[in-house]
């Protein structure tokens, strides 16, 4: 019985295993017919240019790219791992596409979208930064915890949706159509003629992040409970922008952190649903933070 326990906890280790690059860096090519979509859950340096043709490059270890899904389906390419892998240098990869209409950003990389020139154009943060610039007529931006920055982005009109603690900076011309949390951040480049939905928190939450009172403080943080929880922490840059992740944590463990005042730090339950648990304050700064 001990032996089949043994093997068992062997084999589930081994299920979950980390694929490490193998440090030798190659650039290799792929199609992308047709493609609309780009839904990344690809931690990567990720530069997309509309006004080249369709395809892209990947630049990683060798022993990594057949790790990585690559397939366009129905116009949508979803970069994704197909194993949990670890490159020896920051991945970079590289798209084109005369035909791109909407990119997804899922984790917390950048995404550059250069050379923008179209009828209508949809961005989506989950996480991390999506960095847009050129013109379109009709542009949509949707926000969960990352930030969409499409100040350099001419755009007649803006349809924006933030629902977490996401920030967007837009320059709409006619028309800025709004739909806000109450965490939602938004900087206005420029004032548009036509404003529908209130967008006034929103603002003087992104004056709040800028004001230099924001700094990162060093202490720990303790699951005091008697069981194993799934955790989910967000927390403001001083740039402005927002950090996210999710972690586990055994019962009674303490963990040492590095995040800036103001970080929230929410319990997860097996639905996906979150329950505030502590605000990080400047007075937690060396100590230990119990998390119930």
């Amino acid at each position: 019985m001990k032996k089949l326990l043994v093997l068992m906890v062997f084999v589930g280790t081994t299920a979950i295993a980390q694929v490490k690059g193998n440090g030798n860096i190659e650039t290799r090519g792929f199609p992308a017919t047709n493609l609309t979509d780009l839904e990344i859950g690809l931690y990567a340096d990720i530069l997309i240019d509309p006004s080249k043709p369709e395809g892209f490059r990947i630049t990683t270890d060798s022993n990594l790219f057949d790790l990585i899904d690559t397939e366009v389906v129905d116009g949508t390419l979803k970069l994704d791992q197909d194993e949990w892998i670890q490159a020896s240098k920051r991945m970079k990869i590289v798209i084109g596409g005369p035909n791109i209409k909407r990119v997804q950003q899922g984790t917390n990389a950048m995404v550059r979208i250069i050379n923008l020139d179209t009828k209508t154009f949809n961005a989506v943060a989950l996480n991390g930064t999506i960095l847009i610039s050129g013109k379109t007529d009709i542009l949509g931006v949707g926000a969960e915890n990352g930030w969409v920055d499409a100040g350099q982005t001419k755009a007649k009109e803006v349809f924006l949706n933030i629902w977490g603690h996401g920030k967007a900076v837009i320059d709409p011309i006619d028309l800025l159509d709004a739909k806000l949390s109450k965490e939602a951040s938004l900087e206005l480049i420029g004032q548009p003629k036509r404003i529908k939905g209130n967008i006034k928190n929103a603002l003087s939450n992104a004056n709040s992040v800028t004001n230099g009172t924001i700094r990162y403080i060093s202490f720990k943080i303790k699951n005091n409970s008697n069981n194993r929880n799934n955790f989910y922490v967000i927390g403001p840059k001083p740039d402005g922008r927002n950090f996210s992740y999710g972690f586990p944590m055994m019962p009674g463990k303490v963990r040492k952190e590095k995040w800036t005042t103001g970080t929230k730090v929410y319990k997860v339950n097996p639905l996906g649903l979150k329950k505030l648990l502590v605000t990080i304050k400047a007075t937690d700064e060396d100590t230990i933070v119990e998390l119930f």
